[in-house]
C-alpha cells in the first residue's frame, strides 16, 4: 500500500486558510494515471487507446483509460465487456496498484517541497495551499506552474492544476484544465457567467459522489476572449 499517511494533512488548515488566501488553493490531478504509469513501460502504447483494468472478456470495470481510448466513450468504472465492445481494437492492460503506489508517492514527495499544507486525497489527485510560500517559490499562479511542470519533468506523468480560493472551485479548475493543463480562477471571479454553468453542475456531480471525484463530463465550453479564466495548455 502507499506511504500517504505522511503526506496528508487535516481538513481544517486548508479549510480555515481559504477565506483569506487569494486564489492559493492548488488541486493537483494526475492525467490518465494508471494508464500513464503503463506508458513508462510501454512507451510504444502511446498515442493508442489503452484501458487498464483487465481483459476484455473478463469481469470487471475499467480502472483507467487513456484519451485516445475516451474518444470512443470509455470511462473509468465501465464494465471491461462494455469497453471491449466500444473500442474492440484498444489494448488492455492489467493492472498494477503497488506499482501505482510508488510513483504516487515519488509525486506526494515534490509535493511536499513547495507547501507545508499538503492533503492527498486519493492515490492520484492531492490539494496543497500555496499562502505564505511566495518567497520561495514566487506568487501561487507561478509556484503551481512549476509545480506541474516539475511533476512531469521528474517522473514522465502528465498532471493538470487548478488554482482557487476554495478546494471546490479549484477541483472544478482542474477537470476543465485536462489534459496537460493549468486553470487559474482568481478570487471573487467565481461567480461569472462562464463559471456558474461549470460550477453548478460540478457541485451536483460532488454531492453524489460524496466530495471526491468530479463526473469527467461536467464540462463547459468556455470563450476565451472575455473568460475570467487564465489557461495555458502547456506541455509540463
Amino acid at each position: 500500500m502507499p506511504d500517504l499517511a505522511r503526506f496528508r494533512a487535516k481538513h481544517g488548515p486548508l479549510d480555515e486558510r481559504s477565506a483569506e488566501a487569494t486564489a492559493s488553493i492548488l488541486h493537483v490531478d494526475m492525467d490518465a494515471f494508471f494508464v500513464s504509469v503503463e506508458l513508462l513501460d510501454r512507451p510504444e502504447l502511446r498515442g493508442k487507446p489503452v484501458v487498464v483494468g483487465g481483459r476484455p472478456d473478463q469481469r470487471g470495470v475499467v480502472s483507467a483509460a487513456s484519451y485516445e481510448a475516451r474518444k470512443y466513450g470509455i470511462h473509468s468504472a465501465m464494465p471491461l465487456r462494455t469497453a471491449g465492445r466500444l473500442c474492440p481494437h484498444a489494448i488492455f492492460l492489467d493492472g498494477h496498484h503497488e506499482k501505482y503506489g510508488e510513483w504516487s508517492d515519488r509525486v506526494a514527495t515534490i509535493l511536499a517541497t513547495f507547501s507545508p499544507v499538503v492533503e492527498m486525497v486519493s492515490i492520484d489527485e492531492a490539494y496543497l495551499d500555496l499562502a505564505g510560500t511566495a518567497r520561495l517559490h514566487g506568487p501561487p499562479l507561478a509556484a503551481a506552474d512549476k509545480l506541474l511542470r516539475q511533476i512531469t519533468r521528474d517522473t514522465s506523468l502528465p498532471c493538470s492544476g487548478g488554482l482557487a480560493a476554495t478546494r471546490l472551485v479549484a477541483k472544478v479548475a482542474s477537470d476543465q484544465a485536462k489534459p496537460r493543463g493549468l486553470v487559474w480562477v482568481p478570487a471573487g471571479s467565481e461567480a461569472g457567467k462562464h463559471f456558474r454553468p461549470v460550477g453548478h453542475r460540478a457541485l451536483s456531480q460532488i454531492a453524489r459522489r460524496r466530495f471526491v471525484r468530479i463526473c469527467h463530463r461536467c464540462r463547459a465550453k468556455i470563450d476565451l476572449a472575455q473568460s475570467y479564466f487564465w489557461r495555458g495548455h502547456r506541455r509540463f
